[in-house]
């Protein structure tokens, strides 16, 4: 789907016909070729979203048509992954195109009031900060995630924490190596509108650097954690098996006790007190004593 915008009130109003900033919202080949054909740029600046593991790059075709493809996080099923969205300024219509292939929540970025001056460098700014800050929420929700689980494990004896936890360390990976991704093409903007002189806007750059710095060295701190909580887990599964078991084999030690006298007086030959009527009650309390002396001294000996 293809929507156009125009800035009427120093908001973008979407309109039928070319604007100053197109979104391409899961195109078709055909739609992607005929946008390539009308702005004049190279298919695969827009083709490249439809391959989720492409990777981000910076490019600037002899038509001077400027392509940013970075990455973004998003939750399609269970796992959150990145994926790729397209920036390009066209110099032939003046105009910014964002092309995206998966759900992103844009309408904070399209309700925002924009100058007249200078409007192309904010729409930039804003896309690539708004799909940027996303990296920051989910990492925020990453955290209280982390807590949860930090506080499930201590009586945990399942399975579900240790597949959240590989959950979020697969999502995290994939993280840590977009937002470095994403950094190398942030470096490259910066250098060219550095010698380009484009007005200060190499400067607002570097605060979207900053900030994919930042959800970079968070990643990999969580990534750190993650490694440590999932070793924790392995560690409590592992020594609550072993008390579990420690216990059972004490008690059937214990209970062995009695089984093995009862099954002496089983026997078929003469023994002692077989004559005596309170013999049965003697035999009991005989066993249970027994057993009892050996429970306390099991416990004296942290063996039970």
């Amino acid at each position: 789907m293809i929507t156009n915008y125009n800035l009427g009130d120093n908001k973008l109003v979407a309109v039928d016909t070319d604007g100053v900033f197109t979104i391409v919202n899961k195109p078709s080949r055909e739609e992607i070729g005929q946008l390539s054909a009308a702005y004049d740029f190279p298919f695969d600046y827009i083709g490249g979203i439809l391959d989720d593991d492409e990777n981000a790059r910076f490019e600037i075709d002899q038509n001077h048509n400027m392509l940013l493809l970075l990455q973004y996080p998003a939750t399609e099923t269970d796992t959150t992954e990145v994926y790729p969205f397209s920036l390009i300024v066209n110099a032939k219509k003046n105009s910014v195109i964002l092309a995206l292939n998966h759900h992103c929540d844009l309408s904070k970025m399209l309700d925002r009031h924009y100058d007249q001056a200078g409007f192309q460098h904010e729409i930039i700014f804003q896309v690539m900060s708004t799909l940027g800050k996303l990296f920051h929420d989910y990492l925020s929700a990453y955290k209280g995630k982390m807590k949860h689980l930090e506080s499930a494990l201590k009586q945990s004896q399942e399975n579900k924490q240790i597949i959240e936890i590989i959950h979020s360390q697969k999502s995290l990976i994939y993280f840590e190596a977009a937002l470095k991704e994403n950094i190398k093409v942030y470096q490259k903007l910066r250098t060219y509108l550095s010698s380009n002189d484009e007005n200060g806007f190499s400067d607002r750059i570097f605060d979207i650097y900053v900030e994919a710095s930042q959800a970079l060295t968070t990643t990999e701190i969580q990534l750190k954690l993650l490694e440590n909580l999932r070793d924790l887990f392995s560690n409590i599964v592992s020594n609550n098996l072993n008390i579990i078991m420690k216990i059972m084999t004490s008690a059937t030690f214990i209970m062995t006790i009695p089984a093995i006298i009862a099954g002496l007086y089983g026997m078929n030959v003469k023994l002692p007190f077989q004559n005596n009527e309170h013999a049965f009650w003697l035999i009991m309390i005989s066993a249970t004593l027994i057993s009892w002396i050996v429970f306390r001294i099991m416990i004296r000996k942290r063996m039970f």
